[in-house]
């Protein structure tokens, strides 16, 4: 893995949640930071629900040890897809609790708008004090992929949309409205620019409570938007974090087909089922979705990278 430098949660001082811009100066508040900028483009992610309890409320003070130790763990695993191609930015923010998910739509705004205002403080300091023009992928799973949807079609004038390689709003569901107001299409090669990469992990019948009606879906294992059966195969090879705590590297862990009925991306159940966490209940494989694709995913990353520097480089 590429260098990038991961701020200790220890470090971070305690906060007060509030709506109050954070100081995106301060490093305490990134995750992530490059120790050294040596890529020619850049990635700004977004990492997903950490806090799942509401002892500091319905969003997450910066201060919860827990909390921040779980941001770092997971940014360091999903954005290790990035590193190799992307000098890696991933901002703290006051995410929304995990029981936030099980309140209606009018209900959960005001803690996501939070959350979404802390990351248009940092796309803000990001592009004003690090991106220095080079080109940038938008990533994030889950809350994240949430927060850099919605982000990306309230603030459509605070995004330099010429220098986006891709957006992977990964583990949140992206819908042909949600495309139309964005102005940018689904992903639908493997070398496509300036489009959108999404998809949710569940098995024949799974119930996920992040896929939304009318999803569109990509298959990480061919880069297409069809509902061809791809076979494991072509699954470059997984890292998945079991719920014994190790992590293990599996190649041609599992095929994929898209379910246009549901918008899902369905596999067959793992043989290691068995050791896998389903906090979402049984078939949903939510915090799966970079794990399963991972090796498919680093190649991907690059392949859009170099896309869209040799379209740049021949203009």
């Amino acid at each position: 893995m590429a260098a990038a430098w991961f701020i200790p949660w220890e470090s971070v001082a305690a906060e007060t949640v509030g709506t109050a811009a954070l100081d995106y100066g301060n490093r305490k508040y990134w995750v992530a930071l490059p120790d050294r900028v040596d890529k020619p483009v850049d990635v700004f992610f977004m990492y997903p629900t950490t806090y799942l309890d509401q002892k500091d409320g319905m969003n997450a003070s910066l201060d919860t040890e827990t909390v921040n130790a779980a941001s770092k763990s997971v940014t360091e695993h999903q954005g290790g897809v990035f590193v190799e191609a992307c000098n890696l930015y991933a901002p703290r923010y006051r995410q929304a609790s995990i029981a936030v998910l099980g309140l209606d739509e009018k209900a959960r705004e005001p803690y996501l708008n939070v959350a979404l205002s802390d990351m248009a403080a940092a796309f803000r300091y990001y592009m004003e004090h690090f991106n220095q023009g080079r080109p940038f992928i938008l990533a994030g799973h889950s809350q994240g992929s949430n927060l850099t949807l919605t982000f990306l079609i309230r603030y459509p004038d605070r995004v330099p949309y010429h220098r986006l390689v891709a957006a992977y709003i990964i583990g949140w569901s992206v819908t042909d409205r949600d495309l139309q107001q964005l102005g940018l299409p689904l992903g639908e090669k493997p070398d496509q620019t300036g489009c959108i990469i999404t998809w949710n992990t569940i098995s024949d019948g799974g119930k996920s409570p992040v896929i939304l009606p009318g999803a569109r879906c990509v298959n990480p294992l061919n880069w297409s938007a069809d509902d061809s059966n791809v076979p494991a195969a072509l699954n470059i090879f997984a890292v998945i974090h079991l719920a014994d705590g190790s992590k293990r590297r599996i190649p041609h862990l599992t095929g994929a087909q898209i379910d246009h009925r549901q918008g899902g991306l369905v596999i067959p159940v793992p043989g290691i089922d068995g050791e896998l966490e389903h906090n979402m209940g049984p078939g949903v494989y939510h915090g799966y979705d970079y794990d399963f694709f991972y090796g498919n995913l680093l190649e991907n990353v690059a392949t859009r990278c170099n896309a869209w520097l040799k379209q740049r480089k021949q203009d």
